[in-house]
């Protein structure tokens, strides 16, 4: 758990949070066959709730995959899904979610650089951007943004740059322990979504 002033106002402060996509959101595993089939991944749930619980206190959040359009099925189905949930389909001034970024094709500077022009196109300056990544595709982006997370089953190379790592690993829950963290840190309830 963070506790010092730094990490607190950061993540008291924070208006967006980038994901990678496998590594973070899936094990980083695919099942592999010879069929025509899409390749398979492991998700959780977990994860889902922890992006939607950050999506209900206003974060942008934004999925972003080294893998190419032809493979990013996985990812285009999940951002799709979440996309169209009811909260994501009221207005802002309802109490409507921010819509989930997408950015496929994209790894090291220009992962980067594909969120840096998403925070720009929002006002939001990088320091006020958090980024979870697991390998050095993500390091870019990591030095970029003003708070770097990394699920637990990350490389060490990231683990060693991480200001935060998850109890859980990739795709089992690791997204979920870090919006369980910015919700501790704004002493916001779960269950409310109101401060204690």
């Amino acid at each position: 758990m963070l506790n010092s002033r730094k990490y607190v106002k950061i993540l008291s402060e924070l208006k967006a949070l980038v994901l990678d996509f496998d590594g973070v959101l899936t094990d980083n595993c695919e099942e592999v066959g010879f069929s025509d089939r899409a390749i398979v991944k492991s998700r959780s749930h977990y994860d889902g709730q922890g992006i939607s619980l950050l999506r209900d206190i206003g974060l942008h959040i934004a999925i972003a995959t080294n893998e190419s359009e032809q493979n990013a099925i996985a990812a285009r189905f999940l951002v799709g899904k979440w996309n169209r949930l009811p909260s994501a389909q009221m207005p802002l001034s309802q109490g409507g979610w921010y819509p989930i970024k997408l950015f496929v094709g994209v790894g090291h500077i220009t992962k980067r650089d594909a969120v840096e022009k998403w925070l720009t196109s929002l006002s939001i300056a990088p320091e006020y951007c958090a980024a979870m990544g697991d390998d050095l595709v993500d390091v870019p982006l990591l030095t970029f943004v003003g708070f770097r997370a990394a699920p637990s089953t990350a490389e060490k190379v990231i683990l060693d740059m991480a200001d935060y790592v998850s109890i859980r690993p990739a795709g089992k829950g690791a997204v979920r322990d870090f919006a369980n963290e910015i919700l501790r840190i704004r002493e916001i309830d779960q269950i409310t979504l109101r401060p204690f």
